[in-house]
């Protein structure tokens, strides 16, 4: 983190900014990393790419794992869970929020009982 601070307020002072709006006007992104550290990120984030969310080894993992979620918020979407009153609150505009939020909580194992429970599914 501190690259990146260091490098913006670098750009920040070099361009002569001095105010939100002047911020908000700039035609270049002031808040980027330096050059040898936006290198190691692109690394690590094309390693990821390749071995991680694109590999085909993964695929049917992952496969699951959306099978899991849709079906899960299917069945919540016909069978609303209770949930706090803050989130019912917000419920009534956007009737998908909770559940997406309780969704986005759940670790993986215990995703997968509740698909288990809900869905009668398997993994």
């Amino acid at each position: 983190m501190g690259d990146l601070i260091t490098n913006t307020q670098k750009k920040i002072d070099h361009v002569g900014v001095r105010t939100l709006d002047e911020v908000r006007i700039h035609p270049a992104r002031l808040a980027t990393f330096s050059s040898e550290v936006e290198a190691e990120r692109k690394q690590s984030k094309d390693f990821l790419y390749e071995n991680l969310y694109l590999s085909s080894i993964l695929a049917p993992e992952k496969d699951d794992a959306e099978r899991v979620v849709s079906d899960l918020f299917a069945f919540w979407m016909q069978n609303p869970p209770p949930c706090p009153a803050s989130i019912r609150k917000k419920q009534k505009k956007t009737p998908c929020a909770s559940h997406l939020r309780l969704l986005a909580g759940m670790t993986d194992n215990f995703i997968f009982e509740q698909h288990e429970k809900h869905c009668g599914g398997t993994t």
